[in-house]
């Protein structure tokens, strides 16, 4: 192949609407490229257009940040591996255990809290993949719907329901479907959405 060079095919687009437009100039009239002058060149956007706003820096957004699926699905992940976190502390120290007596009080609570990192662990995995999951369909249901409304948020919990219920099979599947897409209605309802 050959190597590009601009003024080339600038001239060879002059040629040709010359020609065909009838106007009559031609590649030799002028061989400067319009768009490498200073004004396109040096072409400011937004608010640093406006004279004296040169010196400030530009302005970072925070609310642009979370505006996408993929950093409101990060966040569902982040939020609800924190959930998972405590409610999995919750729940360990919920349940029954047999604990020795004849031991000392150190003891006791040792045995009774033994697991109890890994259930914390166990849980927050969980909870973050339901957090990414839902976050990320129904920031997906909602740019292809143009709208915010309790669908979204069924059809999310839907197909979080029945994606997170694939490996038991698909009756596991339309019962995940149903389960979440409806308890997600119901939170939606409830927090006037």
């Amino acid at each position: 192949g050959g190597v590009w060079l601009p003024s080339l095919h600038l001239a060879a687009a002059r040629d040709m609407l010359g020609n065909a437009g009838g106007t009559g100039q031609t590649a030799s009239a002028s061989e400067e490229n319009p768009f490498m002058t200073d004004r396109y060149r040096l072409l400011r956007y937004g608010p640093a257009a406006q004279p004296g706003a040169a010196s400030q820096p530009p302005q970072i957004d925070p609310s642009r940040l979370v505006d996408g699926c993929t950093a409101r699905a990060a966040l569902g992940g982040v939020g609800g591996g924190a959930m998972g976190l405590l409610a999995g502390g919750f729940f360990h120290t919920m349940q029954p255990m047999n604990v020795d007596t004849s031991l000392s009080s150190w003891e006791q609570i040792r045995q009774s809290y033994r697991g109890f990192g890994q259930a914390c662990t166990r849980m927050s995995r969980n909870f973050a993949k339901v957090g990414v999951l839902y976050a990320g369909i129904e920031c997906f249901l909602e740019r292809e719907r143009a709208s915010r409304d309790v669908p979204n948020a069924i059809y999310a919990g839907c197909v979080t329901g029945g994606v997170l219920a694939f490996q038991a099979g698909p009756q596991a599947m339309v019962l995940g479907c149903a389960g979440f897409g409806a308890f997600s209605a119901v939170i939606e309802t409830a927090m006037g959405h």
